[in-house]
């Protein structure tokens, strides 16, 4: 099944390519693109088979997102953060999803992780209040994954919490006017005094159980992969397609200039464009050849039903974050060598460039904060993070 969509996905990237510009002008996603990724069945490949999801290898999934951002990253950015979070709304409560899938099962979800919410326990559930930023493909979900703070009963935080709201619960702005990643439709989100009921949150007491149930024979592989692991990927994945697309348009530019060259002439930079090309495909090389090989071995771990080792989680995000840095390293290498040409607005090049900047800048991205765990683990030092450890 996963072929088949990674088959779809391709079919459909000159057109998301030719839409690049107009996804950028209109800072959204068109709706016609929305509606080719959801019969493609991208939106469906880490959602659970009970609500005609596929299941599929995590490997899979971020290849068919590493296509779509070399197309159009802003693109690959919102199926990427909108494909991963039926993998998180699947550690919910079985009635979660029901909520979410019961009556359509192409029904999207957004997210805002930043704990910038407050939840409140009241008589039979809790009580939502918060502003969040930066929800990526909002205006096409219908619900949506936010971060809140457990408040106690002294009024301090006691707990990070995970809930899923309706759209019928929260308010979007656009505020969403940046210098790359313009496309991504991202928008503000705002809720005031909304009802969650229990099965809708997911705490310590949530993570608690889905570890247990997780190791229970018989669960689905998938959801034994680390949270960190996906989420994190998912923000890398589309850095790589876009700096892969940016490469792509590169390589087919200079070899019809070469074939143009007269009587084997040299042209400008023909003595650093080549190394350029050569330090940009292996810092891409090297990334994808990394990640693909953390989440593979977490998924063999999660077929043996074994717990997911300390070090390869924290291998794992020290590669996550190594593939942003490299992703933006191997643009400003293509960029440089483009020259004025690569500088010109609307040019894949240009885009990517602005792109990989914009999304390296998310604090998943950090390669200081995501290095350094690993770096204090190789000392023999405690390491205590949540993006860690769930």
């Amino acid at each position: 099944m996963a072929k088949d969509v990674l088959e779809s996905v391709r079919e459909l990237l000159p057109t998301i390519r030719e839409r690049a510009s107009r996804t950028e002008s209109e800072r959204r996603v068109p709706e016609e693109t929305m509606a080719a990724l959801i019969e493609a069945g991208l939106f469906g490949m880490l959602r659970p088979t009970r609500y005609g999801g596929d299941e599929s290898d995590p490997v899979d999934y971020f290849t068919a997102v590493r296509c779509l951002a070399s197309a159009c990253p802003s693109t690959g950015w919102v199926a990427s953060l909108l494909g991963i979070t039926p993998w998180h709304v699947a550690l919910l409560e079985p009635r979660m999803g029901e909520d979410v899938w019961g009556a359509d099962r192409d029904v999207l979800v957004s997210s805002s992780y930043a704990p910038t919410g407050r939840l409140v326990p009241v008589e039979g559930g809790y009580r939502l209040n918060g502003a969040w930023r930066s929800a990526p493909g909002a205006e096409h979900c219908e619900w949506i994954v936010l971060g809140t703070l457990m408040i106690g009963p002294s009024g301090d935080p006691v707990d990070y919490t995970a809930v899923v709201v309706p759209r019928s619960d929260y308010v979007l702005k656009d505020g969403w006017n940046v210098v790359g990643l313009r496309g991504t439709g991202s928008r503000d989100v705002l809720v005031r005094d909304a009802f969650v009921p229990p099965h809708r949150i997911y705490g310590a007491e949530g993570r608690r159980r889905i570890a247990k149930e997780q190791r229970a024979p018989g669960a689905p592989v998938l959801y034994r992969v680390p949270f960190a692991s996906i989420h994190s990927t998912a923000i890398t994945a589309p850095l790589l397609g876009a700096a892969e697309g940016a490469y792509a348009y590169h390589l087919a530019r200079m070899r019809r200039r070469s074939k143009l060259s007269h009587g084997g002439r040299r042209w400008a930079g023909e003595e650093f464009g080549p190394v350029a090309v050569a330090r940009g495909a292996s810092e891409i090389d090297a990334s994808v050849l990394q990640l693909e090989r953390d989440l593979r071995e977490q998924m063999e771990h999660a077929v043996r039903n074994e717990p997911i080792p300390i070090e390869l989680r924290l291998r794992a995000r020290r590669d996550q974050v190594r593939s942003a840095e490299r992703a933006v390293d191997a643009v400003d290498l293509l960029f440089k060598a483009a020259g004025g040409h690569g500088a010109q607005a609307g040019n894949p090049i240009e885009r990517a460039w602005r792109d990989v900047h914009t999304g390296a800048a998310h604090v998943v991205n950090d390669a200081e904060q995501g290095m350094s765990l690993y770096g204090r683990w190789a000392y023999g030092l405690g390491v205590d993070d949540s993006l860690i450890l769930v």
